[in-house]
């Protein structure tokens, strides 16, 4: 996982396959990472291109510990099945999802 900060914003590049093996190699660091920047945060999913119901868990997690801090986690990049996940598991109305960084980086300096 690539992990860089635009601005006030720190964004994490997710691997190709977040199954159980690809959840285990990035969860730890972005739980950390997460807990430690307490802001606006993106995850760049547009390399993804599978995702098990742990990698969803993480996400939901992360942005769990976002919120109360006053933070936020959006998604951006999903390819069409992992779009089609994310409906069909209501996650596109947990999150703010954008077709790529630009749009949502321009949305936290638009909107907060």
């Amino acid at each position: 996982m690539n992990v860089e900060q635009i601005d006030d914003v720190l964004v994490f590049t997710l691997p190709q396959r977040l199954d159980a093996n690809g959840v285990a190699a990035v969860e730890p660091q972005l739980a950390q990472q997460a807990a430690a920047h307490r802001g606006k945060m993106i995850a760049d999913m547009s390399e993804v291109n599978f995702v098990a119901s742990l990698a969803l868990r993480m996400l939901l997690t992360t942005l769990k510990v976002a919120q109360p801090l006053g933070g936020d986690l959006r998604i951006v990049g999903l390819q069409p099945p992992i779009a089609e996940i994310f409906r069909k598991s209501r996650f596109d109305t947990l999150f703010k999802i954008y077709p790529d960084r630009a749009a949502a980086l321009a949305d936290y300096q638009n909107n907060g």
